[in-house]
């Protein structure tokens, strides 16, 4: 009896190969993906690699996701299969099967799946990991000896999880075959739909949804606003385009048939009449279309945007190769001998200074009221906050070029993205007067669009920058010193290493701890391995992620198209002998499939047009202010997308049109 279950399961999967063949491909791509990603999370080499923490947490985060969205498209593309096969298992049904009998040949088909799926799945993942783990390290830039390493853990993973998720496609049948009588299976593939009412409720609230979240991402203006406000944006756009696929459309539809003109020709009479009855149905696999469509998108462009720009984005954070960064016991005092002793540790590493400069200020945090600030001791949120840095017109000479006349006592210079109410301001209770506005250098400080405003307090001399931090409770006086070394990467590397420790050491030292509180020393070849990294990491988790996404998409279409290419084929045949010529019956399924599959690509291209804004904020928490470069990445990365996208459309609606003139 057991083999009898077993031939009659084979022979299912056989004469439903049309189906089953992309069920089997979705799942040994995503069971490769998920051994991958786990894999490398557990691979011994990244371990031994220095500060691989950014880069571990990412590829675990990539291992969640490919995960989730492994659950939900294989639910969703097993959901395709068991609705056309609804009249065989009817059929069975009626023939004396009972429905414990159909639950063994389906539970036998879905473990000859997970078996088939796994083992190839697996094989693939395996094979293919070396090539993922030297794709990794030519991304982040890391050098590291690749030994091929098959991860037991990751297999364990990888089975456990594809295990439940086919174990769940089989509950979910089943549960689907229980529900549904005899009758209904045999005719559970070709229930029609009532023509759908015009649900206004259900598309203001679609309008609503998209509205919000465009208003979001165009109107929120703070880094950090944007990344907390970002998925609240997605959720709400996502909300609203299934609200305004399955109602809006179906408004928009019935509108285009109230116009005479449009709607009595015969392709348009046709397309627009069968959209109407069907767009309940179709409107669920357009909005997964477009949403897909819409992460590919921005997915791809975003990280293929960070990791060509991530020179822009380290030269951002650190602008100089050395920085050093003190705060002093007491304000004004002389600190140019930490500034010596620097360039004597890195002339003795070898090393040629190419460019130097340092200077005393303070950096304020606070509240802006009309022309009043007030300094915060303690913020909990930037958010609203005004930052000025305090600096001499010396230092601003320096970093400007612009010199700024001598400033009477009691006045000030401002160089702020904001202009202050007024002629002078109030600084925790002292008024002074504003002697002008010069250029605004915020655009250069990675930390500018994350405060409300920014900008640099101008006076006259180290002595008036003494007498004002005196009045500021909150500040820390601080010398800087900014260093431009000669060499090779490995050689400034060498240099900075050698600096500092000697430079930030104040154990042991009275004369230096009595003058400084803190010392702390940057380097930015010293961060440069954590960027490539990071950045690196981030654009290999894109690829994969978008690569899914991009066959999602691709699957979702090819089922779509199949499933509507038999439910509209009884419906076309009955065209024809009601006197459609052969002609008319082609031109109304092109003007239906144009309309069904260029639809969801126009709206994605809009979202991600809506969404370029925020996202663009977004980069900016990863110091990327170059828009240009994330232009030219998002225009790219559509008029790649769209190629394939066409390419999908050509070859699916041919498949669509052989189903529909089959005989």
């Amino acid at each position: 009896m057991n083999k009898l279950y077993a031939r009659l399961a084979w022979t299912n999967v056989k004469n439903s190969r049309e189906f089953y063949f992309p069920y089997f491909l979705s799942g040994i791509f995503t069971i490769a993906m998920f051994y991958t990603m786990a894999a490398l999370v557990d691979n011994d080499g990244l371990e031994k690699i220095p500060n691989n923490a950014s880069l571990l947490t990412i590829l675990g985060l990539g291992m969640y996701v490919v995960g989730i969205f492994a659950v939900i498209f294989l639910f969703y593309t097993n959901s395709f299969i068991i609705k056309r096969r609804k009249k065989e298992i009817g059929v069975y049904n009626i023939l004396g099967m009972e429905k414990k009998h159909i639950a063994k040949v389906l539970f036998i088909e879905n473990m000859f799946s997970l078996i088939l799926s796994v083992c190839i799945g697996l094989i693939t993942g395996i094979l293919f990991n070396k090539l993922m783990i030297m794709l990794l390290y030519k991304l982040t830039g890391l050098r590291h000896t690749i030994e091929f390493v098959v991860s037991v853990n990751a297999i364990e993973k990888t089975v456990l999880l594809f295990t439940v998720i086919y174990i769940l496609n089989f509950i979910y049948d089943m549960f689907r075959i229980k529900l549904a009588n005899p009758i209904e299976l045999l005719h559970g593939s070709n229930v029609g739909e009532k023509e759908p009412k015009t649900k206004i409720l259900m598309t203001m609230i679609g309008i609503i949804c998209i509205g919000t979240g465009y208003y979001i991402s165009i109107a929120t203006e703070n880094p950090l606003d944007a990344l907390n406000k970002f998925f609240l944006a997605v959720l709400l756009v996502i909300l609203g385009t299934y609200c305004l696929f399955t109602a809006g459309s179906i408004a928009l539809l019935k509108l285009l048939r109230k116009n005479k003109n449009f709607y009595y020709k015969t392709k348009n009479f046709t397309a627009v009449s069968g959209l109407i009855f069907r767009m309940k149905q179709n409107a669920v696999g357009l909005s997964n279309i477009c949403i897909l469509s819409t992460m590919v998108l921005v997915t791809l462009s975003t990280t293929i945007c960070m990791y060509f720009g991530k020179e822009d984005e380290l030269n951002t954070r650190y602008p100089t190769e050395i920085t050093i960064n003190t705060k002093l016991n007491q304000a004004g005092e002389d600190s140019t001998g930490l500034l010596e002793e620097a360039k004597s540790i890195i002339s003795d590493s070898g090393r040629k200074i190419t460019d130097v400069s340092s200077n005393y200020n303070f950096t304020v945090l606070g509240v802006m009221d009309g022309n009043k600030f007030q300094a915060q001791e303690e913020i909990k949120s930037i958010n609203g906050v005004t930052m000025f840095q305090f600096v001499t017109r010396e230092t601003y000479k320096k970093e400007t070029g612009i010199e700024v006349p001598e400033l009477p006592e009691g006045t000030i210079a401002l160089a702020a993205d904001k202009k202050i109410k007024g002629d002078s301001i109030v600084i925790n209770g002292r008024e002074l007067n504003i002697q002008g506005y010069y250029n605004d250098t915020s655009d250069s400080n990675y930390l500018s669009g994350f405060v409300e405003m920014v900008g640099l307090v101008i006076v006259n001399d180290i002595s008036m920058l003494s007498e004002l931090h005196s009045i500021s409770e909150t500040a820390d006086f601080c010398y800087d010193i900014y260093i431009d070394i000669d060499g090779t990467d490995k050689e400034k590397l060498e240099c900075e290493r050698k600096l500092g420790p000697v430079i930030t050491n104040t154990d042991g030292n009275p004369e230096r701890s009595a003058l400084y509180k803190e010392i702390y020393m940057e380097s930015r070849e010293e961060h440069k391995k954590d960027f490539y990294a990071l950045y690196g990491g981030l654009f290999f988790i894109g690829l994969l992620l978008g690569s899914m996404f991009l066959m999602i998409t691709v699957l979702v279409i090819f089922y779509k198209q199949i499933s509507e290419g038999y439910d509209d084929k009884g419906r076309f045949e009955i065209m024809e002998k009601v006197g459609m010529s052969n002609s008319e019956v082609k031109s109304s399924i092109q003007t239906q499939v144009r309309i069904v599959f260029f639809l969801p690509l126009i709206m994605a291209g809009i979202h991600v047009a809506a969404s370029f804004p925020i996202v663009k904020r977004i980069l900016m928490v990863f110091n990327l202010t170059n828009t240009s470069l994330f232009i030219c990445c998002m225009s790219c990365t559509i008029l790649v997308f769209a190629v394939i996208y066409f390419i999908v459309f050509k070859l699916t609606s041919a498949k669509y049109y052989r189903i529909l003139m089959r005989r």
